[in-house]
């Protein structure tokens, strides 16, 4: 069998799907595994989209999206700017093709929502850039919360930071206008410790309390030189309050200097608590009360993942290889080698849905029911 695959997008999210699917010839040593095809990418920007094309591998490029649209794909990969996820699902839904479709999935749940509808009406199935949850520190944490190691789950604490926008000279792009990107640091990275918050825990927020900031309000956009309004946030909390009677909490930043990309998972039951850090992608901390010791748990993507040959056996993988399993994973689930896939567009909707309850409790200073 043969996948034959479009991308979407010329920027950082386009060259790690890109990345991902053409490793997946080199790593993926299952048998049946499909032939991928790697057979166009279209951008708006025309030397991005010949750099992206040229560097891992694909037949050709174009800047025309009926040109595009017009090729006879499988599978398309959705990584432009936020504001262009909605239509592009749809018009490749349509077209019948498959979709890897981006976080945010859409502008809000209204949309998310309809692309999961079309994509049931249409038979055709969208998996979800939720990356985070496939590195093997998470994978481990899951397992042992499923398997009741920490006791009764009381809470979660989730972190994601960065540095970027903590600098005034940082130019302005398209993720400090709303009417581009939706939202900002939460809708941009902060959407990743959403998903974990129930992914992990098996839990299911109730209802949220949110707050979301602007530090920076002005920057120069490098096409004209002048300044120009930021209206995007670049730093924010949630409360998060589960039906079970736990608790949780999320912090998602673009303002700390000294770390490049961090994300802090923990999860505390009454028989322990474990802790992740991005850092040390493939190492879960794990204290248990009946010890009152802490131990390290070491597993790598090759331990997780067996049927994959790592070029770096436990080597910081980070993101970009996370992106690699999901390609993995949908794709032995279009070609019938495994009965499902994850994230799905259902758990789309969802992190919309939390993500969209923190913007709306930010701005109306009351709690949200999800």
């Amino acid at each position: 069998m043969r996948i034959r695959v479009g991308l979407i997008g010329s920027g950082w999210s386009a060259s790690a799907q890109a990345f991902s699917l053409s490793s997946l010839g080199r790593v993926v040593r299952r048998s049946g595994f499909p032939e991928v095809e790697l057979r166009v990418v279209f951008s708006r920007t025309p030397a991005h989209a010949e750099a992206l094309a040229r560097q891992y591998g694909f037949e050709k490029w174009t800047t025309s999206e009926s040109e595009f649209f017009g090729e006879d794909l499988d599978v398309v990969g959705i990584a432009s700017p936020n504001n262009t996820h909605y239509p592009y699902a749809l018009r490749a839904l349509e077209r019948g093709f498959n979709v890897v479709l981006e976080k945010p999935v859409a502008f809000n749940a209204r949309e998310a929502e309809e692309i999961e509808r079309y994509s049931r009406r249409v038979g055709r199935s969208v998996a979800v850039c939720l990356v985070s949850r496939f590195t093997p520190g998470i994978q481990v944490l899951r397992d042992l919360v499923v398997r009741g190691e920490l006791g009764d789950f009381l809470e979660f604490r989730g972190v994601i930071a960065h540095a970027k926008h903590a600098y005034k000279d940082t130019p302005f792009e398209w993720r400090m206008d709303r009417s581009v990107a939706g939202g900002g640091v939460f809708a941009d990275i902060g959407v990743h410790v959403l998903d974990l918050s129930e992914y992990v825990t098996g839990g299911r927020v109730r209802r949220v309390f949110g707050k979301v900031y602007t530090l920076v309000g002005e920057r120069v956009d490098p096409a004209t030189g002048l300044k120009r309004r930021v209206d995007t946030e670049d730093i924010g909390f949630a409360v998060l309050e589960y039906e079970a009677g736990a608790v949780g909490s999320v912090e998602a930043s673009k303002v700390s200097p000294g770390f490049e990309e961090q994300m802090r998972v923990e999860v505390y039951g009454d028989r322990g608590g474990a802790r992740f850090s991005l850092s040390e992608p493939h190492v879960l901390h794990l204290y248990r009360r009946e010890t009152g010791r802490t131990e390290k748990i070491v597993k790598g993507y090759e331990e997780i993942y067996g049927d994959l040959a790592w070029p770096l056996p436990k080597s910081f993988e980070g993101w970009v290889f996370s992106y690699v399993i999901l390609y993995k994973t949908f794709f032995e689930y279009l070609s019938g080698l495994r009965e499902d896939y994850h994230p799905t567009i259902s758990d789309g909707v969802r992190s919309q849905k939390l993500l969209d309850a923190v913007y709306e409790s930010s701005s109306s200073g009351k709690w949200i029911e999800v």
